[in-house]
């Protein structure tokens, strides 16, 4: 048996959907009401929240990439100082040890002797080379060294017959000493150091004044050597002059005979100016010091 199909009304209806601002809210319509909220939700989001914390941390970062950039320029700068400290002691050092190969009061005091010691002690050996040399002089000339007397007044007639370096002079000169240098030796000294000057006069032969100015070149403090004069023969007591002696002898039959292995060894008389180069006290620098130009108006 064969049963038709009637369809119920209340089934075939369509279903009824909100209404709102006059639209259906079909789930079609719905959802995309619902994407779209999602959506400027989202916008929202980003714009109140993400952006502004976006932006916060930016800051941030460029707050500490610039305290960073502080710590590191700091630091930095603390190894400056540290060198510039350095570079300052060692600058004070250096100073220090220009300035100790300069003269001072101390080393003056006792210059007159270190000199008179440097010139003595080129006299070694002189008794024993004196004795040697008179071994081949005649008889006559032997018989003068029989005491001190007799010899020293021969020698003083017409030399030694071995050279004895001897200090002659040594004379502080008052109209130089203690002018300030003022360009002499270099314009980077100027008005930093002062002169004391000693006129210095010594004897002895070639091989001994030579080493004596070397040995004064090697004193501890700086000292020049200015008009350094030298003259040939022995000093006359009381005067000025030298006198270059000679020995001879006259044979029988009037011959005169130079006695070639018994002369006086020839003298040479040294005269100069030595001057020390003392530092300027804090007083006499700022005395010294040229007075600074007015500024212009």
């Amino acid at each position: 048996m064969t049963r038709d199909f009637i369809p119920d009304p209340e089934f075939e209806s369509p279903p009824e959907y909100p209404t709102v601002f006059g639209i259906t809210l079909t789930p079609m319509v719905s959802g995309v009401l619902l994407a779209l909220v999602g959506i400027g939700g989202a916008v929202w989001l980003v714009l109140n929240a993400v952006l502004p914390a976006l932006e916060t941390n930016q800051q941030l970062s460029a707050s500490v990439a610039s305290k960073e950039s502080e710590i590191a320029n700091q630091a930095e700068n603390i190894k400056k100082i540290e060198q510039v400290k350095k570079d300052l002691s060692a600058a004070k050092q250096r100073k220090q040890e220009v300035l100790s190969l300069f003269s001072d009061e101390k080393t003056l005091d006792t210059l007159l002797l270190d000199l008179n010691q440097l010139i003595k002690k080129r006299n070694a050996g002189v008794v024993a080379a004196t004795r040697s040399k008179l071994n081949t002089c005649p008889a006559w000339v032997k018989a003068q060294f029989v005491n001190l007397k007799t010899s020293q007044d021969f020698e003083e007639k017409v030399g030694p017959l071995i050279a004895k370096a001897d200090l002659q002079k040594y004379e502080p000169d008052e109209k130089t000493s203690g002018n300030i240098v003022d360009g002499s030796l270099g314009s980077s000294l100027n008005n930093k150091l002062k002169r004391k000057v000693v006129n210095v006069e010594f004897q002895g032969n070639f091989s001994q004044t030579q080493a004596i100015l070397r040995d004064i070149e090697r004193l501890q403090p700086l000292l020049i050597i200015s008009d350094l004069k030298g003259t040939l023969g022995q000093k006359q007591s009381g005067s000025g002059s030298s006198s270059i002696g000679g020995l001879y002898q006259i044979e029988p039959g009037g011959q005169v005979r130079f006695l070639t292995n018994c002369q006086p060894e020839p003298l040479i008389t040294t005269s100069f100016k030595l001057q020390a180069l003392l530092p300027l006290s804090e007083a006499e620098a700022a005395a010294a010091a040229p007075t600074p130009a007015p500024s212009p108006k």
